[in-house]
């Protein structure tokens, strides 16, 4: 059977970081799409249904992050949502967790703490099939 790429959407007001991961991920064979804001993240959710999302819990504009995660649960709840913070608070993370969030990374954001989070979810999604 071929080997399904992954899709993973990045979402993150920050252009740079989105930039970042998007390079990182793609180069390791991933699918990879990103957005700026909640709804342009909405929208690629309904279009490509991710398997995995890197979702900033603090947006500048509009929805944060856990407006967003609770819209993603209702479009596509088989798409593995990890938090990404600055905040350390453990009061969102807890909220996030309850919503469905799978897992949580602290900015600033590092390569290996990247490939070690989503490759771990990655891993549980193939297992699962």
């Amino acid at each position: 059977m071929p080997n399904k790429k992954i899709k993973l959407l990045v979402v993150d007001d920050e252009k740079d970081i989105c930039s970042f991961v998007k390079l990182l991920f793609k180069k390791e064979g991933f699918l990879v799409y990103s957005a700026l804001s909640g709804s342009e993240a909405i929208a690629v959710v309904k279009k490509v249904k991710p398997d995995i999302v890197l979702l900033d819990i603090h947006m500048k504009k509009g929805m944060d992050g856990i407006q967003i995660l609770r819209e993603i649960e209702e479009i596509n709840p088989q798409s593995r949502c990890l938090m990404v913070t600055w905040d350390s608070s453990q009061a969102k993370m807890k909220e996030a967790k309850h919503l469905g969030a799978v897992s949580y990374l602290t900015k600033p954001l590092t390569v290996s703490q990247l490939l070690k989070v989503v490759n771990r979810v990655v891993a549980v999604r193939k297992r699962g099939k």
